[in-house]
């Protein structure tokens, strides 16, 4: 059995060496001006120092340019990519169309993977983007376990899915938080609340969705962090070629922890698959354990298909 790719994203160059001793194989850096959400900014000096340590470490490096972009937004990156397109990256995600064609031009060797969070929910699809040439693609997030195994059998690239941590479920080029705060303000409605950690609060099902507005608008995230670390056998048999962990909602001491339970559970499952049938709920327990009291665990929707309702009926 192959062992898939663990990758995450990293804050800082500390960071980067003590998740690399905890287990992860890839990372995955940008500059905020380019990406939709990341956990750690690198300008072009401190990315270029990320790129030569991470390699020195005998690791994987992939710039994060996945932003929406606008006209004015694309140009900025032309120039951005001329500046650093001298560094050995490993590969470049994107998630834009226009973003894609730059790169294209500009770095014509890069290795491409698209991520797209929303649109990637079919292999016609991640089959039209590998016949462009992409090295990977990261499947949406609202997607079941069979629909994921379905596309892996089918698709012509590589796959990557989300194993751990926060899933997108929307976003918008608007600031919609500040916007409202706004309108209340000339209302004469005084409010504290800033877009800066806020939350959705669902009283139904006890969920805060976490709300990140920066730059590139706002962005909505589940109630809960995805977690498969007692259910990775089907994925590793179908020789899914990434997983990734989504590393925002966690301090570095968490998502150390994270990397090495996750790099056990990945390196018991492919060689002792009875001994991990055994740990895994053990595995569970102690993700559970780094959780924060807003941030609770479950299988996304990997056994829980999206229902989209006909409300004209």
């Amino acid at each position: 059995m192959t062992k898939p790719e663990l990758l995450t994203t990293p804050q800082s160059i500390d960071e980067i060496q003590v998740l690399a001793e905890a287990g992860a194989e890839a990372f995955v850096i940008g500059d905020a001006r380019f990406a939709l959400v990341v956990r750690g900014s690198f300008q072009e000096k401190n990315l270029e120092e990320a790129v030569t340590v991470i390699h020195e470490l005998g690791k994987k490096v992939y710039l994060l340019i996945d932003a929406i972009f606008p006209n004015a937004l694309l140009a900025e990156l032309e120039i951005y990519l001329q500046a650093i397109k001298h560094m050995p990256f490993d590969g470049v995600r994107v998630a834009d169309l226009g973003a894609y064609m730059l790169i294209k031009d500009l770095l014509p060797e890069m290795p491409i993977q698209f991520i797209d969070a929303m649109m990637l929910t079919n292999y016609e699809t991640v089959n039209y983007w590998a016949d462009k040439g992409i090295a990977r693609a990261r499947l949406a997030h609202e997607l079941t376990l069979d629909e994921v195994l379905e596309i892996k059998k089918e698709a012509k690239t590589k796959i990557e899915v989300l194993i751990q941590g926060a899933p997108l479920m929307f976003t918008s080029r608007r600031k919609l938080v500040d916007n409202y705060l706004d309108f209340q303000k000339t209302l004469g409605r005084t409010m504290t609340v800033a877009a800066a950690g806020n939350y959705l609060y669902d009283a139904e099902r006890h969920l805060y969705y976490p709300i990140i507005e920066n730059d590139h608008g706002t962005h909505i995230y589940g109630g809960s962090d995805v977690c498969m670390i007692d259910d990775l056998t089907d994925l590793l048999d179908a020789e899914i070629d990434a997983l990734y962990i989504e590393s925002f909602t966690h301090e570095t001491k968490e998502l150390v922890k994270l990397v090495e339970l996750y790099r056990a559970a990945i390196d018991l499952a492919t060689t002792d698959g009875v001994k991990y049938q055994q740990v895994g709920r053990a595995l569970y327990g102690e993700v559970e354990k780094l959780q924060t009291d807003k941030r609770p665990i479950d299988r996304g929707f990997y056994y829980k298909p999206t229902i989209y309702k006909n409300q004209s009926k």
